[in-house]
């Protein structure tokens, strides 16, 4: 798997290093409006770029982790985040659970160390 960060330069410096170079490890996943979906993170993953052709949320967690769309107010820390852009997997992930309001279709491009 790719890193996120090169170190060569001259792409590890300057406005070069904020634009990754395409991940090598691409997934999608085709949502169907209201119904989750569990996707596992591949072994070594750091981070992640999500993109969608529609809203969606998105949680990490365990194998067990659980993401709907809010339908009241969340006011304890637990609601998925809408529309992430790039997140760096966090320790103990295993997996990301991703929902959407109206069927859309997700990527999620992966990178290592």
């Amino acid at each position: 798997m790719r890193p996120f960060f090169e170190t060569d330069y001259p792409r590890s410096g300057s406005r070069g290093s904020l634009a990754p170079v395409q991940a090598d490890t691409i997934d999608a996943r085709v949502l169907a409006a209201g119904a989750a979906e569990v996707h596992a993170v591949p072994t070594g993953a750091q981070h992640v770029l999500f993109s969608a052709t529609g809203d969606f949320f998105a949680k990490f967690g365990a194998s067990g982790v659980a993401a709907a769309v809010p339908a009241a107010d969340v006011t304890n820390g637990s609601a998925p985040e809408l529309n992430p852009a790039a997140r760096r997997v966090p320790d103990g992930a295993t997996h990301v659970a991703l929902v959407a309001p109206a069927a859309c279709t997700v990527t999620l491009s992966w990178y290592g160390a």
